[in-house]
């Protein structure tokens, strides 16, 4: 049987640890939730633990780098080396990747788990067949929820839309770059049949902000995008 953990990715800039109490909360609430059991290990201590992993694995201080928390239903919690980035901070991915709408449901729960993950490797692997390379999870009334597993953003005009789903460290950080930037955000749904009026789609996680170039072969443009990067990264 596949074991069931919770999982945070921490994005480390110049070989600090960001946002280390905001995924320790995530990663609280979501072990609460499921497994009874609270996360507590201290943000500083988490912190220079993870700081100390990416040192030991050389991590090159002028990019940024990655480091898994993944937390078990028994409260062991492990540190998994995730890689190093192209760029130092968060950044405006320069892939614009082509997306297609898959309709599935996640395993019981919104909260970032190992089911959910795979559910949305097998999406992706799914997507891949159809030539694109990011899923965009909807649900059964056409509804937009995410892109590759991370919170997703739509652009219509000056307006940006947050989709409906759970909250995470990455949506909370974007939704302050929309406002800080000065762009209307509005947190409400948008879906399949919404496409053709759509301007922008993108979605952001623990590396940055990735634009769409096609969603269902609907082009797609990424100026907004970039404005919110270069505010996300501004904010550190």
């Amino acid at each position: 049987m596949t074991e069931l953990y919770l999982y945070q990715t921490v994005h480390l800039a110049r070989g600090i640890a960001r946002n280390a109490e905001a995924h320790i909360a995530v990663l609280d609430t979501a072990s609460r939730e499921l497994f009874g059991r609270r996360y507590a290990p201290g943000t500083a201590r988490l912190a220079a633990r993870i700081e100390a992993l990416a040192a030991a694995e050389r991590y090159p201080t002028e990019v940024s780098g990655f480091v898994r928390i993944e937390l078990g239903a028994d409260g062991e919690e492990r540190l998994v080396p995730a890689g190093v980035s192209l760029y130092d901070g968060y950044a405006f991915r320069s892939l614009q990747p082509e997306a297609v709408t898959l309709c599935y449901d996640l395993p019981l729960t919104e909260a970032p788990t190992s089911a959910r993950e795979a559910a949305a490797q097998l999406a992706r692997r799914m997507a891949e067949r159809a030539g694109a390379d990011v899923a965009v999870r909807c649900d059964r009334e056409g509804i937009l929820r995410e892109a590759d597993n991370a919170p997703l953003f739509a652009v219509a005009g000056h307006t940006v839309l947050a989709a409906p789903g759970t909250k995470s460290v990455e949506r909370e950080l974007t939704v302050q770059a929309v406002r800080a930037a000065g762009l209307e955000l509005r947190e409400e749904p948008f879906g399949r049949r919404d496409l053709p009026h759509i301007d922008e789609l993108f979605f952001a996680d623990h590396r940055g902000i990735t634009a769409l170039a096609r969603c269902d072969g609907q082009p797609l443009m990424t100026l907004i995008a970039e404005r919110i990067s270069s505010r996300l990264e501004s904010g550190f």
